[in-house]
C-alpha cells in the first residue's frame, strides 16, 4: 500500500506533481502512466486524479510548466556581473540552452506519442508560450551592461542573435553537433564587436 501522501496545499500537490511528471514526460513521453508519475512522487494513484482530473490536464500543466520562464530569470540575476563579457554571457547562454532543451525535450517526447501541444493554446484568448519573451531580453540587455558601447550593434540585436544560436543549438532537429555556450558567445560577440 502507497504511503499517505504528506499534506500539502491544492497548489502545493500540484506543483509538486508536475515537478516530479517533466522528467518522465521526456524520458516516456505519451506513453507515461499515472501510475509512474504516482510511484515517482510517492503517493498514491488516486492522489493524482484528485490534483488533477485527468492525465491529459496534468499534461497541459506540465506543458505550461516549461515554458515559465522563472528559472531563467533567476538563474541570469544570478549570474556574476564582474565577469568579462564573454564570460557573462556564456553563463547566461548556458542557463537558456538548458531551458531549451527541457522545453523541447518534453514536447519532443509528446510529439512522438501523438499528443498536441499541451500549454492548451485551443484555449479561448491563451496566448501561444514563447521561448523567450521581453523579461528574458531585458536580463541578457543587463548581462551585456556598459559593453554594448563595445559592441557595432544595439543591445537587442546581439541578444536575438544569441537566442536565435541557442535556440538552434538547443534543437535535436539539427544535423549539427551542439555549440556550447562559449562558442555561441564568440561567434556573435566576434562578429559584432567594432574591433573585429
Amino acid at each position: 500500500m502507497t504511503p499517505r501522501a504528506p499534506a500539502m496545499t491544492p497548489d502545493e500537490r500540484r506543483a509538486a506533481l508536475v515537478d516530479v511528471t517533466v522528467p518522465l514526460l521526456r524520458e516516456h513521453g505519451a506513453a507515461l502512466t499515472t501510475k509512474q508519475v504516482a510511484e515517482a512522487a510517492g503517493v498514491a494513484e488516486g492522489t493524482v486524479f484528485r490534483a488533477f482530473g485527468t492525465k491529459e490536464d496534468l499534461v497541459r500543466a506540465c506543458g505550461e510548466a516549461v515554458f515559465d520562464h522563472a528559472d531563467v530569470l533567476t538563474g541570469l540575476a544570478a549570474v556574476d556581473r564582474s565577469l568579462s563579457l564573454d564570460d557573462r554571457l556564456a553563463a547566461g547562454v548556458e542557463v537558456l540552452q538548458t531551458h531549451l532543451e527541457r522545453v523541447i525535450g518534453v514536447l519532443a517526447a509528446l510529439h512522438a506519442g501523438g499528443v498536441g501541444p499541451p500549454y492548451g493554446t485551443e484555449r479561448a484568448g491563451h496566448r501561444r508560450p514563447r521561448v523567450t519573451d521581453p523579461e528574458v531580453d531585458a536580463a541578457f540587455l543587463d548581462l551585456v551592461g556598459a559593453d554594448v558601447e563595445d559592441l557595432r550593434l544595439v543591445g537587442e540585436d546581439v541578444v536575438n542573435i544569441l537566442a536565435h544560436l541557442t535556440l538552434s543549438s538547443a534543437h535535436p532537429m539539427f544535423p549539427v553537433r551542439t555549440m556550447t555556450p562559449a562558442e555561441i558567445v564568440s561567434v556573435v560577440l566576434d562578429g559584432v564587436r567594432k574591433d573585429h
